[in-house]
């Protein structure tokens, strides 16, 4: 169980997708590329997190997800939502993703750390961990959307 914790904690910092785009630069024809939109995307779900506020990742997660697990949509909000009330404390650290990006598919792999501290030490476990995870997004009307994360393979 603890695993599985530290897993879905870790995943939830990575993945995501959006529509937004950065500020328009002039000159530069002021949209992001795909690959600086899924960074955002990203960086966005890893502060949902750390904030303890699953809506924001969720406005990430497409409504088709899937993994290899077996959740869908609806899994996978509820166990963010158990995250969430297990962990009074999240803090995540993470390296620049490599992004690959194929038409409206796409794939980040991220390295990461997370630590985790429990509301409640006696019923679950302070986590501390590292590792990698890859996360597999698609633009669905304009906005990266996350399809599915998990280990890489």
């Amino acid at each position: 169980m603890k695993q599985a914790w530290i897993v879905i904690i870790a995943l939830a910092a990575l993945a995501t997708g959006c529509g937004e785009s950065l500020p328009q630069i002039p000159g530069l024809g002021g949209r992001a590329s795909d690959e600086e939109q899924i960074a955002t995307v990203l960086n966005d779900v890893q502060r949902g997190m750390e904030a303890r506020k699953i809506y924001k990742v969720l406005a990430h997660v497409s409504r088709n997800y899937l993994d290899e697990e077996g959740r869908d949509y609806e899994a996978i909000r509820e166990y963010l939502s158990g995250i969430v009330k297990a962990y009074r404390e999240i803090r995540i650290t993470r390296t620049s993703p490599k992004i690959l990006v194929q038409g409206d598919r796409a794939r980040a792999i991220e390295s990461f750390g997370t630590v985790a501290e429990p509301a409640d030490q006696d019923e679950t476990p302070a986590i501390n961990l590292q590792g990698q995870v890859a996360v597999y997004l698609e633009r669905v009307d304009g906005a990266w959307q996350i399809v599915e994360w998990g280990p890489i393979h």
